[in-house]
C-alpha cells in the first residue's frame, strides 16, 4: 500500500472521522442537455473517478457524483470537498461541452 493513502483498508476506515464527517463537503448539481448517463460516467472517470454503480454513481478522492438521467439530458449531483467542488464541476462542464459539440 502506498504510504500516502489515509485508508487502512479494514474496519478502521469506518471509525476514522475523516471518512465520516460531511462538514467539509459541499453539494451542488449540474444539468446538461443531451448528456447520457454512459457519457457522463465516462467523463467522470476521466476526472479520476471510479465506478461504484454503473451509470449511477462515480467516486473519486474527496468527491462523488450521482448521475440522474432526466428527459433530454442528465443531472449530475456532486458531493465534494469544499476545496474541490468548483474546479470539479468546471472541469466536468468543459469535458461535457467538448463531448456534446
Amino acid at each position: 500500500m502506498p504510504i500516502s493513502t489515509p485508508s487502512f483498508g479494514d474496519d478502521q476506515d469506518g471509525r476514522d472521522p475523516r471518512f465520516q464527517s460531511d462538514e467539509m463537503y459541499d453539494v451542488d448539481e449540474l444539468y446538461l442537455d443531451g448528456l447520457s448517463a454512459p457519457v457522463a460516467e465516462k467523463l467522470l472517470k476521466q476526472l479520476g473517478g471510479g465506478v461504484v454503480d454503473k451509470h449511477e454513481l462515480v467516486e473519486g478522492i474527496g468527491w462523488k457524483a450521482r448521475i440522474a438521467p432526466v428527459e433530454g439530458g442528465a443531472t449530475i449531483h456532486f458531493h465534494a470537498h469544499d476545496e474541490l467542488i468548483d474546479d470539479l464541476m468546471r472541469r466536468f462542464e468543459i469535458l461535457a461541452e467538448r463531448e456534446l459539440s
